[in-house]
């Protein structure tokens, strides 16, 4: 949208809550699958590159992104304060409680920029990015979040392993 969920708000006249649940709904709405991650995990171990596979490794391991990525849908549906919200003293956006928001899901990443809650991290190499390095601590940082200190080649992997997370979309 390329636009606050303010003047969202504004410009169609409608509440943020019910632009917000209008959203989430769609969302939801959509399907993805026979994703070359799919395919992996159902048997056909040539479907992931040797990349891809350790990139699953440190998504499962060293990235720890499972504390939150979970299923088949790579969300756990909880709400979590990853520091994105966080200016330094403050939170910028409250989200659901003390800068908590949805996890959202990985499916179809390379289709959904720019990332996070509020678009701020433009590409995907920059979340990666942050959770390797950029996390903003604050009182309220979810107690899985830290940065991961990937190597270049573990922030190559990784990202080829998220993209292969995109496969048909079924609406």
């Amino acid at each position: 949208m390329d636009m606050t969920l303010a003047e969202a708000s504004a410009r169609v006249r409608l509440p943020v809550e019910d632009i917000s649940r209008a959203l989430a709904t769609y969302v939801r709405s959509i399907l993805s699958g026979n994703s070359r991650f799919d395919r992996y995990i159902s048997g056909n171990r040539r479907a992931l590159s040797r990349e891809e596979q350790t990139g699953l490794q440190i998504f499962r391991g060293k990235g720890n992104c499972t504390a939150c990525h979970v299923g088949p849908t790579f969300t756990d549906e909880q709400f979590h304060n990853t520091g994105v919200a966080w200016n330094g003293h403050d939170l910028t956006d409250r989200g659901k409680d003390k800068g908590a928001f949805k996890t959202p899901t990985l499916r179809e990443l390379p289709l959904t920029a720019p990332y996070m809650h509020d678009g701020s991290i433009a590409t995907l190499e920059d979340v990666v990015n942050y959770y390797s390095e950029g996390v903003r601590t604050n009182p309220n940082l979810d107690r899985e979040i830290r940065p991961r200190h990937f190597t270049e080649a573990e922030k190559r992997a990784l990202l080829a392993f998220l993209r292969s997370l995109s496969g048909e979309i079924l609406y």
